[in-house]
Formats: structure tokens, C-alpha cells, sequence
């Protein structure tokens, strides 16, 4: 087999004709002894009948990602009707609704899940006013009902917040920013969520603690909801690997099988072994994200134009607010989130160009002050410096170029996905959003299921009744907010506060953490001393969502490369260990990889120096 060596971690795929690929043995059709059963169809359960959600007969089974070894094995020696590459939220999404509609799903991830933009997002599920703004009322209407389908579907994750969004400038901003908002209650209408409302501006002062009241008239408060991007990817894959899906991070697609001028599956490699794999699939559908066109070069200029968008994380008492912020105050009109999260107040987002390499985006000192320029400029006794600055996080939009050669702002890019074929059948998804995520994968399963004709998946998607995180239906607001309720209601004091922070990482699945912490209490210990995150979260990591590496669980499953001072620096020779003893690693590999940490985490911290 014809190779390409793979010096950057993605490479523009290598076209192999097999006559031989058409002919693997299908997959065996019994079902995986450890699928959960179907959760309820029709509308989210309400408060009236929670405790069917707390019934263990309406209680998913919980579902592990697998060990990925044996998914490797099947990978190798099973043939699918969908071989997915990307494990971000696109690809999660694309493996979990084919998954539901019964078709044989494969799916590999170059890096780690979520490990590139699905876990540097603004962490929001919300319907977007800013693209109001910008005449794109289709895909607000579509957020917003999106919004509350997630809210239903991981009501632990879809944290609905109060955003205030402060009006300085009088009566013309106040009356379009009144008009947005009367769309977006619209839009929302039966999900459940709040009216927006608006305040005077001393009630709006009392909120804000500290907001600049030179120009201010009063504020709108409205709801949008904040989520962890990279746990949500996680449950999304962990619901498809539920309906059979098989799926293996580290596995970098190396080019693409063709027979009769067809793709039938990928040519891999195993990155943490350095091995060949093969892929049989009747349709290849690349979630690529920002790398789309280096896996599948464009012949007519760029597919995607990458924009750069930067975060900021401090310590929580750095706002006196009490409410998310939507500041109209950055010196170039942009509008920036100030967001409680994890503990933190992340500020964002920047949004520019970005032609530098897709593996190592960063921060920079200018990205640093523009950010704290425009929080200072709305609470101006704060005076923030970079100093207070725990941590950065930049992540690439994936934003569909606009096609006609412009070199406009990337903040006027539509945030709309867009679907693209290629003349081996292969079909690709750029753009969107998080959260539309759903709807995105439902549009590419559509097409998957009309290129694969007959019965098989032929049905509409019915991910928008399927709970995520063990739930057995969607609960609205209050029907969750009594489930947990009653949950926390057999515990006290100390156990109770880690169960409440388990059940907001993983819904009904945090017994499964409170059974490792029982059988060895040690892993009730924190992590990291002065933060709530448990040694048991990153054993259940390892064992049970398929974290490799030490960035894998300290990064992206647990987020302390966001919230710790050090960056989880501290938790590494731990975590390890940990996955020395469960993956058989000598003393030098356990050494290595602990050194390998310091050096990845190294992206998160504050530039030093100059601007630029």
C-alpha cells in the first residue's frame, strides 16, 4: 500500500484503488450485548412525572466508550455503512445520528476527541444575536430551537443563564436590541425558557456591581445557556457507541479506498502504535473541521477560510457580577462575553484571520489586552492586567470562505454549514456551529441515507428524543431540577456537594464515578488541591472514555489546563501513573509522558512580551 508520511498529523489523502476493499465480510448484525434500550419517544417529561426519570426501568444502561483496543480490532475486521473521520462535535454528531437510525457506524479521530475546536469554543448554546444583527434570522431561529432541544436532551450540560446585556448609547440601541430580543422569545416559544426583560439602570448597577454609569440607561436580561463543549462531545460519542457505533481516537485517515471509482472505506494508521489499518465503508464522511482542505484538497480555491478566536480565564471574584455579560465594549464595536464557568470568568472571544499552523494556534499579547481593554472599558474601576490572567485558549472557526475571492472581516463569514460531495461519493460538512451540532448531523445522515437507497436508514432522525448522559427521556427545567433533587436527597454535608458537581458533569451517570471512589476512597481526593475535581474523574476518564494520554485527561475531560494556576502540571505525574497501571507502561513511558504534558500545556498560558 502507497504511503505518505504524516509529519503534520494530517495529510491530503492518497486515492488507492482496491478492487478487493468491495469485497470484505460484512459485519456480524447481532446487536452489542451493551446497548441501553431505547429511551421514551414524544416530549420532554415534566416535573409531574420525574420520577419516571428516576425509575431504573426508564434509566439508561450506562455506555463506556470501549476499550480501544477492541475497537481497533473491530475497526479492522468489520464493515460499515458510514465510516465518519473527525471526533469533534460535527463528526460526534454525525456517528450518534446514524448510529440511531440503525446504520453500521465507524468513526476515527486523528487526535484526541474534542481536542481541537470542539473544546476552545465560547462554551455557549445559544441562538446568537450578533447574527441578527447581521440579517442571518434562519440560523438564529435555528439555534434557539436547538437550544432548548439540548436543554431537554443533557439538561446537566444546558445550563440555561441570565445574560445582561448593558445599553449604552440610548434609545436606538435600546429599540434594536428590543426588536432582537422579541425575535428570540419567538423562537423559543414552548421551549421553557424566560422572557427577556428589561431593567432600569440602577437595578441593572445592583447586577453589574461596578459598570460604567456614565453613559448607561438600564440593561436587557435574557436567557441563553452555557455548556463544556468538549464533555458535551464526549456524551454525544458515548450515545452513538450506545447504538452500535464503533469508534477509536489516534487513528489518522492516510488516504482513501476506491473501487469502480467509489470510495468503500480509509486507509489509516494507528498513531499511537504506528500501524497500517484499513476502513470498509459504503459512504466516507469527513467532519474535519478546519482541516477539511488539507484532507481533501479543493480544486477550485478554499473551501474554508479559519478564523481565530480567543478566550481568556480568571478567577471568578475578578467580575462582581452575577449574571453572564454580553458587553458592547470592545474598541472595534465587537461584542464579548464575560462568563461564569467551572469556577472562572472566561472573557471572549477575538475573531480574525488565521493563516498560521492549524496544529498550534495561540494566543497573543495583542489578543490578551484587546479583550481586557474591552472589559475594562465597561467596568472601568477593575483595571484588569494580563497578570490576572489564569489562562488563554485559542481555537480555528472552521468558516466556509465566502467564495468570491473577498478578504473582507471574518466576523461578516456566515456561521452556516455547508455540505460538499466529491466525485468519489465522499461526503464533507464545514462550518456551523455548536449548537447546532444536531442539525447538522441530521442533514448529512439525510444524504448518507439517500446514497445508500433501500431500507437501511431510511427513517428521520430521531435524535431529537434521544437523551444524552444516561437519561431515559428528555426532562424539561424542572422535571431535571427534581431528579437531582431526589438524587442528592440520599446524601449529606460533604457527599453532597460531589454529588452535585457529579451530576453536573454527568448527568445520570455519576454513579459510576461514586462506584470508583467506593471501591478505592482515595479517588475522592481532589486532583488538584483547591479545586473540586476528583482523581476518580481522570481513573474513569482512562477506563472509560478512552483518554491516552495525559493532555487527554487533564485537557479535554477534565479542564484543568483552563482552571488551575499551573495547568494541571501539578496532576500529571499522577494521572501518569494512572494510565501506566491500566495500560502496562514502562517507567520511562510513564516519565515521558508526564514530561510530554508540561510541554503541551504550554499553549495555555499567558504570552509574555510584546504585542503581536
Amino acid at each position: 500500500m502507497l504511503r505518505l508520511k504524516d509529519s503534520a498529523q494530517c495529510v491530503a489523502p492518497l486515492v488507492l484503488t482496491l478492487a478487493s476493499a468491495a469485497q470484505r465480510c460484512p459485519r456480524c448484525s447481532a446487536a452489542a450485548s451493551h446497548l441501553s434500550p431505547k429511551p421514551a419517544r414524544g416530549s420532554a417529561a415534566t416535573s409531574s412525572d420525574y420520577n419516571l426519570a428516576m425509575d431504573t426501568s426508564s434509566v439508561a444502561s450506562f455506555a463506556s466508550l470501549g476499550s480501544r483496543r477492541a475497537q481497533l480490532e473491530r475497526l479492522r475486521s468489520e464493515a460499515f455503512d458510514v465510516v465518519v473521520v473527525g471526533g469533534g462535535i460535527s463528526g460526534a454528531g454525525v456517528a450518534w445520528d446514524a448510529a440511531a437510525r440503525g446504520l453500521r457506524v465507524a468513526l476515527v479521530e486523528r487526535a484526541d476527541f474534542a481536542a481541537g475546536t470542539s473544546s476552545r469554543s465560547s462554551k455557549l448554546i445559544h441562538g446568537g444575536l450578533r447574527y441578527l444583527a447581521q440579517g442571518h434570522v434562519g440560523l438564529t431561529r435555528e439555534a434557539v430551537q436547538e437550544r432548548g432541544i439540548l436543554a431537554r436532551l443533557a439538561p446537566h450540560l444546558v445550563e440555561l443563564l441570565p445574560f445582561a446585556f448593558p445599553i449604552f448609547h440610548g434609545l436606538p440601541e435600546r429599540a434594536k436590541l428590543a426588536a432582537g430580543l422579541w425575535l428570540y422569545d419567538a423562537f423559543a416559544a414552548g421551549s421553557g425558557a424566560p422572557r427577556h426583560r428589561w431593567q432600569d439602570r440602577q437595578a441593572t448597577l445592583a447586577l453589574a456591581p461596578g459598570l460604567d454609569h456614565t453613559r448607561l440607561s438600564g440593561g436587557f436580561i435574557y436567557p441563553d445557556a452555557r455548556t463544556d463543549d468538549a464533555r458535551l462531545v464526549v456524551e454525544v460519542l458515548r450515545a452513538a457507541v450506545a447504538r452500535g457505533a464503533v469508534i477509536a481516537n489516534y487513528v489518522a485517515m492516510q488516504g482513501l479506498l476506491v473501487a469502480k471509482g467509489r470510495a468503500v472505506g480509509i486507509a489509516a494508521e494507528d498513531r499511537l502504535a504506528g500501524t497500517p489499518l484499513e476502513i470498509s465503508g459504503r459512504v466516507v464522511v469527513l467532519a474535519t473541521g478546519v482541516w477539511l482542505d488539507q484532507v481533501l484538497p479543493p480544486r477550485d480555491g478554499p473551501r474554508l477560510r479559519p478564523a481565530k478566536g480567543v478566550h481568556l480565564f480568571l478567577p471568578a471574584d475578578a467580575f462582581p457580577q452575577e449574571a453572564a455579560l454580553y458587553l458592547p465594549t470592545a474598541p472595534d464595536g465587537r461584542l464579548i462575553f464575560v462568563i461564569p464557568w467551572h469556577g472562572r470568568t472566561m472573557i471572549g472571544t477575538t475573531d480574525t484571520d488565521y493563516r498560521g499552523d492549524l496544529e498550534a494556534p495561540r494566543a497573543t499579547r495583542e489578543d490578551v489586552e484587546y479583550l481586557l481593554e474591552a472589559a475594562n472599558r465597561a467596568f472601568p474601576a477593575l483595571q484588569l492586567t494580563p497578570e490576572q490572567v489564569l489562562a488563554t485558549q485559542a481555537g480555528l472557526r472552521p468558516l466556509v470562505a465566502a467564495g468570491d475571492g473577498s478578504n473582507g472581516s471574518t466576523a461578516s463569514l456566515s456561521r452556516e454549514d455547508r455540505l460538499f460531495e466529491t466525485e468519489h461519493g465522499v461526503v464533507a460538512i464545514a462550518g456551523g456551529k455548536l449548537t447546532t451540532f444536531r442539525r447538522m448531523a441530521q442533514k448529512v445522515v439525510d444524504l448518507v441515507a439517500r446514497r445508500l437507497g433501500g431500507p437501511r436508514g431510511a427513517g428521520p432522525s430521531p435524535t431529537a428524543q434521544l437523551p444524552l448522559a444516561g437519561f431515559a427521556t428528555p426532562l424539561d427545567r424542572a422535571a431535571f431540577a427534581a431528579w437531582r433533587e431526589q438524587a442528592l436527597r440520599e446524601v449529606r454535608d460533604e457527599a453532597r456537594a460531589r454529588r452535585a458537581r457529579l451530576i453536573a458533569r454527568y448527568g445520570a451517570g455519576y454513579p459510576e464515578v461514586e462506584q470508583l471512589i467506593a471501591e478505592d476512597p482515595s479517588l475522592g481526593e481532589p486532583l488538584v488541591p483547591g479545586l473540586p475535581i476528583l482523581r476518580a474523574e481522570a481513573l474513569f476518564a482512562v477506563r472509560h472514555e478512552q483518554a491516552a494520554t495525559v493532555a487527554d485527561v487533564l485537557a479535554q475531560r477534565l479542564r484543568l489546563a483552563l482552571l488551575a494556576p499551573d495547568h494541571g502540571r501539578s496532576a500529571a505525574g499522577l494521572v501518569a501513573a494512572m494510565l501506566a497501571r491500566e495500560h502496562g507502561w514502562s517507567e520511562t513511558e510513564r516519565d515521558a509522558a508526564q514530561a510530554a504534558y508540561a510541554q503541551y500545556a504550554a499553549q495555555f498560558e499567558v504570552p509574555r512580551g510584546a504585542a503581536g
